[in-house]
């Protein structure tokens, strides 16, 4: 407790957690998706880079061997503007679909897809310069800014040791032809790249673990709010313990209604008490409809008298039927014998005390 405040001490429950996620509320950096955009571009352009740029260089040189008429008019300029534009979106947009679907995969490997209309709801607190400011100078906004800080620093310390370790190449370069020097530019334009790439996944990786700790950090939960989560899931101890007992007393109900109907009661003589029915014509084994100990064995036993089901002491069968076969299933197949020789004794007793009467 800290000034009559119980502390957040529970880790969130999956309830919670699923609250959370339906306001758009989920653990993701925001690092991961530009180091996999990035890192997964320069891996494409290794392997498909210098076929890219032979087509853009092939497609340029169609474009400039035009012949161009003696009257230039709209529709030819439109004409030559969309088979550029054609040409350029069929070489380009491959891979800028293929940085739109590492973008996308990035955010659905953190927290999978999470729609939420609650993130677009417009809110008049977000246009509040006091609660703008409050965020900014808040510690995430100081934690954002040490990563940027950190970001560049790298990045500054990457390219210039790039740029220096090939310092000797640079008087050259006035000497080569454009192919050479667009080559070597472009060969350390991307090793500065693929280095920033490299640090950018370990920090991606870093800042999605402290951002998942943050965001469950957030969602802790003081014991009283996982008590009362429970009861609203689960409803009030006292009332479940209620509704457990009157269900058991339907059950027992709907059981002693069915002892008048059977056709024996197999007793221990005082502990147990299980009632057998077998309808011939209908039943593929004698099924067990009520049973007892104790107190309820007593009451089936008095039951059974009172509407005249015969009574067969047999305690060994009893105590088996009791503990194997639960109320409305068939007796098993090892049973047969036994019960079918108490099942004959009785319709035996019967046919004699019809016979007498």
């Amino acid at each position: 407790m800290d000034g009559g405040r119980e502390s957040r001490t529970e880790k969130p429950t999956p309830r919670r957690l699923q609250k959370a996620r339906e306001k758009g509320q989920i653990a993701r950096s925001r690092e991961v998706a530009p180091a996999l955009v990035l890192l997964g571009g320069l891996v494409i352009l290794y392997y498909s880079g210098q076929k890219l740029v032979l087509t853009l260089a092939i497609q340029m040189r169609d474009t400039l061997r035009l012949n161009v008429p003696s009257e230039v008019t709209v529709p030819f300029i439109q004409g030559i503007l969309h088979t550029t534009a054609v040409r350029l979106g069929s070489t380009v947009g491959l891979v800028m679909a293929a940085a739109l679907l590492l973008g996308v995969t990035a955010n659905v490997m953190q927290g999978g897809l999470a729609l939420s209309w609650n993130a677009l709801a417009f809110n008049f607190e977000k246009l509040s310069p006091k609660n703008g400011l409050g965020r900014v100078f808040s510690k995430n906004g100081l934690i954002e800014l040490m990563k940027a800080m950190l970001l560049l620093s790298v990045v500054s310390v990457i390219a210039y040791r790039v740029v220096y370790d090939h310092l000797p190449l640079y008087p050259r370069l006035v000497l080569m032809d454009p192919g050479q020097l667009l080559y070597w530019i472009a060969s350390i334009c991307y090793e500065v790249f693929i280095r920033v790439a490299v640090f950018l996944a370990f920090l991606a990786v870093a800042d999605y673990g402290f951002q998942k700790y943050r965001f469950l950090e957030q969602l802790k939960m003081t014991k009283q709010e996982v008590k009362e989560e429970y009861k609203e899931l689960e409803g009030d101890p006292l009332v479940r313990a209620r509704i457990r007992r009157i269900q058991r007393e339907l059950a027992r109900r709907r059981m002693m209604a069915e002892v008048p109907k059977a056709d024996v009661v197999i007793t221990n003589p005082t502990h147990y008490a299980v009632a057998l029915s077998y309808k011939m014509e209908s039943m593929e084994a004698p099924q067990l409809v009520a049973k007892g100990v104790g107190f309820l064995a007593l009451k089936i036993k008095e039951l059974a008298q009172q509407h005249d089901v015969p009574l067969v002491e047999n305690k060994s069968l009893a105590q088996t039927l009791y503990k194997t076969v639960e109320i409305g299933e068939y007796i098993p197949a090892s049973l047969y014998r036994a019960v079918a020789e108490i099942l004959a004794y009785v319709y035996k007793a019967r046919n004699a005390w019809n016979q007498k009467r």
